[in-house]
């Protein structure tokens, strides 16, 4: 059950224009950039702060919004969340996830999905949860599996990075698997 936007290791919060610093370290991260899209050229610290700022006044539309990741003992952006090709006629939506570097393989990005399946599940109706997962992202792979998502599909060389094609594995989670598990944020 949803019962607000903190758990015990993190909280998820409106993305501010101060979170600039987040995003310029982890633009810097091409394994990471990779991980969740693809690793992009530089970019000025103007058009990182211009575009921080226009995701800080973006507003919800159709159920897709992103949130930073922030521990619970600190202030600081820690990595973020959001979600998108949300359809209500369906039941269906997509998340994304990104953890910083030095936060990862602690429960944070973990924690983070918990509290967002269960917001999306519980709050807003949606019946099931479906991600893209490079077939090589071990980590990923095992935080899906951890959550209860069942591999559904394997899209054969579809994405291109480092050089080579990748497989993207297809996974699903149905709301009330979820729920039937869940504890109150972990």
């Amino acid at each position: 059950m949803f019962s607000g936007w903190s758990g015990s290791l993190v909280r998820l919060r409106a993305i501010e224009p101060e979170d600039d610093g987040y995003y310029r370290e982890f633009a810097a991260d091409v394994v990471g950039a990779r991980a969740v899209y693809m690793a992009e050229p530089p970019r000025s610290r103007g058009q990182l702060r211009k575009d921080v700022e226009r995701l800080s006044l973006s507003e919800v539309s159709d159920d897709c919004f992103a949130l930073a990741i922030e521990r619970i003992d600190d202030t600081g952006m820690i990595g973020a969340i959001s979600t998108h090709r949300t359809n209500a006629r369906t039941g269906t939506f997509s998340y994304g996830l990104a953890i910083s570097a030095a936060h990862r393989r602690r429960g944070h990005g973990t924690a983070a999905a918990r509290i967002l399946l269960a917001y999306m599940f519980t709050e807003r109706r949606y019946h099931k949860c479906l991600v893209e997962i490079h077939a090589d992202n071990a980590a990923s792979l095992r935080l899906h599996h951890s959550l209860g998502f069942t591999q559904e599909g394997l899209l054969r060389e579809q994405e291109y990075l480092a050089g080579r094609h990748h497989d993207v594995v297809l996974m699903g989670l149905i709301g009330r698997e979820f729920l039937s598990d869940i504890q109150p944020h972990d």
